[in-house]
């Protein structure tokens, strides 16, 4: 019998690896715990070119487990952004990121300082059992990150760090929720935590950037999945009811710049692997053996969702 045991990284292709390590590292508080030439074994499991190389660096925050995030900068090779110009609303690969800070409006100013770019300006939000102050902002290769502040359920947060805080959530946007529903609760047996859904009654600011006019027609419905079934690392699955966007669902692949895919340990990868294929889940690798640092050589397959989210599954050897 197969074990999920969680998303263990975000893979981030970046334009610029310096700044990026900047963010996190030298403003954020998260340490390097690894830096690596990528194998050419993950190059072949993708496809890439054989003029292509790329070189990674693996970033955690507080030794926590989970929820790391492998920036990798490639080269030699014709790059594309996967969620080019993106607005939430649009569907297909990874949406946002989600991290936690001290406090939502002094994070907002000092990363405009930085040349970021928010959604709108900080607000309060009430998104089922949860009450936080949330911005969204535009950072690096055109990705979207959520900066939060939970205030009920109080939760404490390690003093003295700009960013204190591993990835702990991040969002899909999908064209069809019930179908996305299917695929992660049914398809993949993954453990669903919560739904909810928000709709505003009036022309008002929002977290989205949503135009007034059009605001109060808009429904914001989410599903909350987790791997493991605890809250270590989850996911949320979006549907904009009223909003049509744009679809990267085909632009979320490797070498293209921005949030690339979920990298996810398995017991028993073979059993999990015979579970989906009876699933008929489109497998995008099967099962090969890479080298893959920190963890050496594992076995590894790779899969896409209904809107173009890259999902790798992994065992060490």
């Amino acid at each position: 019998m197969y074990k999920l045991q969680n998303i263990i990284e975000v893979v981030y292709s970046v334009g610029d690896m310096d700044k990026v390590k900047h963010f996190f590292c030298d403003y954020g508080g998260w340490d390097i715990a690894g830096s690596y030439a990528t194998d050419q074994s993950v190059l072949d499991f993708w496809r890439l070119d054989h003029n292509c190389t790329a070189n990674e660096l693996l970033l955690q925050f507080d030794n926590h487990p989970t929820g790391l995030l492998r920036i990798v900068k490639y080269h030699g090779v014709e790059q594309k952004y996967i969620r080019s110009s993106q607005k939430p609303w649009d569907t297909g690969g990874i949406m946002d990121i989600n991290l936690r800070v001290p406090e939502v409006s002094k994070t907002f100013d000092e990363l405009r300082d930085l040349g970021w770019h928010g959604l709108s300006d900080p607000l309060f939000q009430k998104m089922g059992p949860f009450e936080l102050y949330d911005i969204l902002m535009n950072g690096y290769d055109d990705i979207i990150v959520a900066f939060t502040h939970r205030t009920q359920p109080p939760l404490e947060l390690k003093e003295g760090f700009k960013l204190p805080t591993h990835v702990y959530n991040s969002s899909l946007t999908v064209n069809d929720l019930k179908e996305s529903y299917q695929f992660y609760k049914e398809k993949l047996g993954f453990s669903l935590l919560n739904e909810y859904e928000v709709k505003k009654d009036g022309p008002q600011e929002n977290m989205f950037g949503i135009p007034f006019n059009i605001i109060p027609d808009v429904v914001c419905k989410a599903n909350i999945f987790s791997l493991d079934g605890t809250r270590d690392v989850v996911f949320q699955t979006i549907e904009f009811e009223g909003v049509d966007g744009k679809d990267f669902s085909k632009h979320a692949v490797a070498p293209n710049r921005g949030l690339l895919l979920y990298r996810c340990r398995v017991k028993n990868l073979k059993a999990y692997f015979d579970f989906l294929q009876s699933n008929k889940v489109d497998i995008i690798q099967p099962p090969k053996e890479v080298k893959i640092e920190p963890y050496g050589l594992v076995h590894c397959f790779c899969i896409t969702s209904p809107d173009g989210v890259l999902w790798e599954f992994f065992e060490e050897l």
